[in-house]
């Protein structure tokens, strides 16, 4: 009993810290706004990222089972890969040009929702139902006040509608990588560093993806010219928040339910507000207390365990 619950301190532990990873995502993408294309800045997240761990696992010296998993898993993995995490993306980087930052990151921060419900029936997770629902409303309620700074009617203004359902639609969609990739991580439980070899096949499927998107939009006649300064920020995007952000998530989930896990992207904004601060000189405001104290709430909630009846 010791041991799991070591374990799952370890999994919450990884998490948080991939998730803060994750919080220098939309910082990077204020500083390049201009210089480089949303889809390209999507393509090097990924391509660079899977770059990435595969040096990780060259360094191991551990590249068997890949191609196993990829025989025996390619419908999940093109599902996963390609649709949820390329195709996802690069729907919500297109919604997010036609609103608003602030509210398609409102609204994208719904996934925990959405991975709560693909975990019920895709890996029979209905652990605590009525306490996840609850705390995820009440997360979201809390990342809407952060974000819209009370200004929550603005996310049904009609000039951002067709936005707003884009981004909406990609989380949605995005969604399915983090439950179809455990899936396949429980099916291949015994191939060595299960996590970086996931992470760096579905990384490089999701690039290719979203490199046949690009071919087909106004930035390929500036794509790979950029400044020095920009491949850096572009470089820093693809290790830190994509490589080994991702990386750490499919480590934490496998040692705790996805949808317990994922109750912690609930921090995401927050921590961001708090970079943004720091590298930006972006002012928290009072909305960011309060939402910190909704989101602690929401965590709570979603991942209290149910009390067990003791049979007499």
């Amino acid at each position: 009993m010791t041991m799991n619950n070591d374990e799952s301190l370890k999994g919450y532990l990884i998490i948080i810290i991939g998730v803060f990873t994750w919080s220098f995502s939309e910082i990077i993408v204020k500083l390049l706004q201009g210089s480089v294309g949303a889809i390209s800045l999507s393509f090097f997240r990924y391509f660079i990222g899977g770059l990435f761990l595969l040096f990780i696992l060259v360094i191991k010296r551990d590249l068997s089972g890949i191609i196993k998993m990829v025989k025996e898993n390619w419908p999940l993995l093109l599902i996963s890969s390609c649709f949820a995490l390329g195709i996802g993306n690069a729907i919500y980087f297109v919604g997010v040009t036609n609103t608003k930052a602030n509210i398609a990151a409102t609204i994208y921060t719904t996934y925990p929702m959405w991975i709560t419900f693909y975990s019920i029936f895709i890996l029979n997770e209905k652990s605590n139902l009525k306490l996840k629902f609850i705390g995820i409303g009440i997360g979201l309620i809390g990342i809407a006040i952060l974000l819209t700074n009370f200004n929550i009617a603005e996310i049904f203004s009609p000039q951002n509608l067709f936005g707003n359902f884009l981004v909406l639609l990609g989380s949605i969609i995005w969604s399915f990588y983090s439950v179809l990739g455990k899936k396949i991580q429980i099916k291949e439980f015994s191939t060595s560093n299960i996590a970086l070899k996931f992470c760096m096949v579905s990384s490089f499927l999701a690039s290719i993806t979203i490199f046949i998107i690009l071919i087909f939009t106004p930035e390929l006649k500036t794509f790979m010219n950029y400044s020095f300064e920009s491949w850096l920020w572009i470089s820093f995007l693809g290790i830190v928040p994509s490589g080994l952000g991702t990386f750490l998530l499919f480590e934490g989930i496998k040692r705790i339910e996805v949808s317990k896990g994922m109750s912690l992207a609930f921090c995401k904004p927050i921590f961001a507000t708090i970079l943004a601060f720091f590298i930006l000189n972006e002012l928290p405001t009072i909305a960011l207390l309060i939402s910190i104290s909704l989101v602690i709430a929401s965590i709570i909630l979603i991942n209290k365990n149910p009390r067990i009846e003791e049979s007499i």
